[in-house]
Protein backbone atom coordinates (compact mmCIF):
# COMPACT_ATOMS: atom_id res chain seq x y z
CA UNK A 1 0.00 0.00 0.00
CA UNK A 2 1.52 3.34 -1.03
CA UNK A 3 1.34 6.51 1.04
CA UNK A 4 -1.20 7.96 -1.42
CA UNK A 5 -3.47 4.95 -0.68
CA UNK A 6 -3.56 5.86 3.00
CA UNK A 7 -6.57 8.08 3.72
CA UNK A 8 -5.75 11.49 5.15
CA UNK A 9 -7.61 12.56 8.30
CA UNK A 10 -11.20 13.33 7.38
CA UNK A 11 -11.06 11.40 4.09
CA UNK A 12 -13.38 8.44 3.57
CA UNK A 13 -11.90 4.93 3.63
CA UNK A 14 -11.27 3.08 0.33
CA UNK A 15 -14.71 1.44 0.17
CA UNK A 16 -16.47 4.79 0.58
CA UNK A 17 -13.88 6.95 -1.16
CA UNK A 18 -15.13 9.28 -3.87
CA UNK A 19 -13.10 9.82 -7.04
CA UNK A 20 -10.50 12.57 -6.64
CA UNK A 21 -11.85 15.76 -8.15
CA UNK A 22 -8.51 17.48 -8.41
CA UNK A 23 -5.06 16.65 -9.68
CA UNK A 24 -3.00 15.85 -6.56
CA UNK A 25 0.65 14.98 -6.00
CA UNK A 26 2.97 14.30 -3.04
CA UNK A 27 5.04 17.46 -3.50
CA UNK A 28 7.27 19.05 -0.89
CA UNK A 29 7.85 22.77 -1.37
CA UNK A 30 8.33 25.72 0.94
CA UNK A 31 5.18 27.59 1.88
CA UNK A 32 4.44 30.59 4.07
CA UNK A 33 1.27 30.55 6.15
CA UNK A 34 -0.35 33.68 7.60
CA UNK A 35 -2.99 33.51 10.33
CA UNK A 36 -3.99 36.99 11.45
CA UNK A 37 -0.80 38.89 12.37
CA UNK A 38 1.26 35.68 12.64
CA UNK A 39 3.29 34.24 9.72
CA UNK A 40 5.44 31.12 9.61
CA UNK A 41 7.06 28.85 7.05
CA UNK A 42 6.15 25.19 6.58
CA UNK A 43 6.67 22.38 4.07
CA UNK A 44 3.89 21.04 1.87
CA UNK A 45 3.33 17.27 1.92
CA UNK A 46 0.58 16.93 -0.67
CA UNK A 47 -0.57 19.55 -3.17
CA UNK A 48 -3.68 19.73 -5.34
CA UNK A 49 -5.49 22.38 -7.32
CA UNK A 50 -8.16 22.36 -4.58
CA UNK A 51 -6.00 22.32 -1.45
CA UNK A 52 -2.83 21.41 0.39
CA UNK A 53 -1.56 19.41 3.34
CA UNK A 54 1.50 20.57 5.23
CA UNK A 55 3.48 19.99 8.40
CA UNK A 56 3.99 22.80 10.88
CA UNK A 57 5.02 23.44 14.47
CA UNK A 58 2.05 25.83 14.81
CA UNK A 59 -1.32 24.48 15.97
CA UNK A 60 -4.09 25.44 13.56
CA UNK A 61 -7.77 24.79 14.18
CA UNK A 62 -10.43 23.53 11.79
CA UNK A 63 -12.16 26.55 10.28
CA UNK A 64 -9.16 28.90 10.62
CA UNK A 65 -8.90 31.24 7.63
CA UNK A 66 -5.30 31.41 6.50
CA UNK A 67 -3.33 32.85 3.59
CA UNK A 68 -0.83 30.55 1.92
CA UNK A 69 2.10 31.67 -0.19
CA UNK A 70 3.44 28.82 -2.36
CA UNK A 71 7.07 28.97 -3.45
CA UNK A 72 6.80 27.20 -6.83
CA UNK A 73 10.14 26.31 -8.48
CA UNK A 74 9.98 27.20 -12.18
CA UNK A 75 13.23 26.57 -14.08
CA UNK A 76 15.87 28.39 -12.01
CA UNK A 77 13.39 30.86 -10.52
CA UNK A 78 10.78 30.79 -7.78
CA UNK A 79 7.23 31.83 -8.57
CA UNK A 80 5.04 32.96 -5.67
CA UNK A 81 1.35 32.05 -5.66
CA UNK A 82 -1.01 33.66 -3.11
CA UNK A 83 -4.08 31.72 -1.99
CA UNK A 84 -6.74 32.44 0.66
CA UNK A 85 -7.47 29.09 2.35
CA UNK A 86 -9.37 27.42 5.17
CA UNK A 87 -8.15 24.68 7.51
CA UNK A 88 -10.31 21.55 7.03
CA UNK A 89 -8.37 19.09 9.20
CA UNK A 90 -5.56 19.23 11.76
CA UNK A 91 -3.79 16.26 13.34
CA UNK A 92 -1.37 16.27 16.28
CA UNK A 93 1.87 14.52 15.26
CA UNK A 94 3.46 14.71 18.73
CA UNK A 95 5.54 17.87 18.50
CA UNK A 96 4.23 19.05 15.15
CA UNK A 97 0.90 19.28 13.33
CA UNK A 98 -0.20 17.88 9.98
CA UNK A 99 -2.77 20.27 8.51
CA UNK A 100 -5.08 20.14 5.49
CA UNK A 101 -6.47 23.31 3.96
CA UNK A 102 -8.81 23.91 1.05
CA UNK A 103 -8.09 26.74 -1.33
CA UNK A 104 -10.81 29.40 -1.35
CA UNK A 105 -9.56 32.29 -3.49
CA UNK A 106 -6.50 32.66 -5.72
CA UNK A 107 -4.76 35.86 -6.73
CA UNK A 108 -5.54 36.63 -10.39
CA UNK A 109 -3.97 34.02 -12.71
CA UNK A 110 -2.52 31.92 -9.88
CA UNK A 111 -5.01 29.04 -10.15
CA UNK A 112 -4.08 28.53 -13.81
CA UNK A 113 -0.34 28.71 -12.99
CA UNK A 114 -0.75 26.15 -10.20
CA UNK A 115 -2.76 23.78 -12.45
CA UNK A 116 -0.11 23.94 -15.20
CA UNK A 117 2.75 23.44 -12.75
CA UNK A 118 1.01 20.48 -11.05
CA UNK A 119 0.41 18.85 -14.43
CA UNK A 120 4.13 19.19 -15.25
CA UNK A 121 5.02 17.65 -11.87
CA UNK A 122 2.68 14.67 -12.33
CA UNK A 123 4.08 14.05 -15.81
CA UNK A 124 7.64 14.19 -14.45
CA UNK A 125 6.73 11.71 -11.66
CA UNK A 126 5.20 9.29 -14.16
CA UNK A 127 8.36 9.54 -16.27
CA UNK A 128 10.52 8.85 -13.21
CA UNK A 129 12.08 12.33 -13.23
CA UNK A 130 12.58 14.51 -10.15
CA UNK A 131 9.71 16.90 -9.47
CA UNK A 132 11.49 19.82 -7.87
Amino acid sequence: MSKSDIPQPGEPRAAEKKPTRHLRAPIEIRIEVTLGPQSFTATSRNLAIGGISFETLQKLNIGDLIHILLYIPVSKDIELLKIASQVVWSEDQGGSWMVGAKFIKFAPGDQKRLREWLLECVRAMKAGKPIV
